[in-house]
C-alpha cells in the first residue's frame, strides 16, 4: 500500500493554518466528510507513515480554503513542505551543490514515500537535470501533486545553492503519460 510520511502532511497543514488562520481551517474542516474530517482533525506525527490517500483529504481541504488569487498555491506548498523537512530534522539531506542534491534524491525519497513510486534522475548537465516519476497504481498523481513537487524540488535545489532555477515539467502522467518528467535548470 502506498504511504507518505507524517512530516510532509504536518508541513502542509502547518501552511494552512498559517495562510489562512486557524478559524478558517477549523470551518473548512467542519465541512469536510466525516472521513477525512477525522483523519485531518488529528494531528500528523512527523515520523509516521499515512496512507498516500491522505493527500487527496489534504488537497480537498485546501480547495475548500483556496481564494482565485491563490494561483501558484500547490507549487507554494511544495516549497513550504521542503524548507519544513530540509531545514529540521532532515537538514543533513540537503547536499552543498545542486549536482550532488540530484544524486541524493534517488535515496532521499525513501524517507518520505513507500510502495508509490520509482524515481530516477540524470544530470543532463552541470546546472541541469531531470527528475523522473513512474508512479505506483494507488498513487496516482493530479496536477496540484506534480505543481507541489516542482516546488518541493525547486526549494531543495535552492536549499542546496541553486539559483535562478527554472522548472518545466514535459511529461505528466495526470494527463496520461507513462510518467511525471520535471527538468529543473540553475
Amino acid at each position: 500500500m502506498a504511504e507518505i510520511k507524517g512530516i510532509l502532511l504536518s508541513a502542509w497543514m502547518e501552511f494552512l493554518k498559517k495562510k489562512y488562520g486557524a478559524s478558517a481551517l477549523a470551518q473548512a474542516l467542519d465541512t469536510l466528510p466525516g472521513e477525512d474530517r477525522v483523519l485531518l482533525s488529528s494531528p500528523f506525527l512527523a515520523s509516521s507513515w499515512y496512507t498516500y490517500s491522505a493527500l487527496s483529504s489534504l488537497r480537498k481541504l485546501t480547495r475548500l480554503l483556496a481564494t482565485p488569487a491563490d494561483k501558484d498555491l500547490s507549487l507554494e506548498i511544495g516549497r513550504v513542505m521542503a524548507a519544513h523537512v530540509f531545514t529540521g530534522v532532515y537538514r543533513t539531506l540537503v547536499a552543498k551543490d545542486p549536482a550532488k542534491q540530484v544524486e541524493k534524491i534517488l535515496w532521499i525519497k525513501d524517507f518520505f514515500f513507500k510502495d508509490s513510486l520509482i524515481l530516477e534522475t540524470e544530470l543532463l548537465s552541470p546546472s541541469r537535470c531531470l527528475v523522473r516519476y513512474h508512479y505506483d497504481a494507488g498513487a496516482k498523481p493530479t496536477s496540484a501533486v506534480c505543481a507541489s513537487l516542482k516546488g518541493f524540488w525547486s526549494q531543495t535545489f535552492e536549499l542546496a545553492g541553486a539559483t535562478n532555477i527554472q522548472a518545466s515539467h514535459p511529461k505528466c502522467a495526470a494527463k496520461g503519460a507513462d510518467c511525471c518528467d520535471f527538468i529543473f535548470a540553475w
